[in-house]
């Protein structure tokens, strides 16, 4: 009879908590952190590259613009779909990919459209990441 109550007693207790967790508050490793990481700075900033897909190809051959941002802390597929989804539904993305194994958010933006580095770092943050480096157009190399 105890056991009976006991276990609906403990999930009624806990199940709240584990509803209002949010991913940045999971912890995948030492170095998955959403907390504000210390942005190291060095003379030369590592050159970004645009990740080959060919969904990244197809926007850039209708002439979209490549932007390539370093993103500290992604190092899971949650981390890369919540940015995959936030950069998705804006109008002016074509294509989005996240490379994990780069830390690199690479998008194309549609012909015509703009998008500044401060909205892309907002943006950024609103998924619970912090950028690091944006790199775009012609200082791009080809992956």
């Amino acid at each position: 009879m105890v056991r009976t109550l006991l276990i609906p007693a403990l999930l009624a207790i806990t199940t709240p908590a584990f509803a209002q967790m949010d991913h940045g508050s999971m912890q995948h490793g030492d170095e998955h952190s959403h907390a504000e990481p210390s942005i190291a700075t060095s003379s030369a900033e590592p050159h970004l590259t645009l990740a080959d897909r060919p969904d990244l190809s197809a926007a850039l051959n209708a002439g979209g613009e490549p932007v390539v941002a370093s993103v500290l802390g992604a190092v899971c597929d949650f981390c890369a779909m919540a940015m995959n989804k936030t950069f998705g539904k804006r109008d002016e993305v074509a294509a989005v990919y996240v490379d994990l194994d780069a830390k690199t958010l690479n998008l194309v933006l549609k012909p015509n459209a703009t998008m500044t580095d401060e909205t892309i770092r907002e943006t950024v943050l609103k998924a619970g990441y912090q950028v690091s480096q944006i790199s775009r157009g012609e200082s791009l190399s080809a992956g």
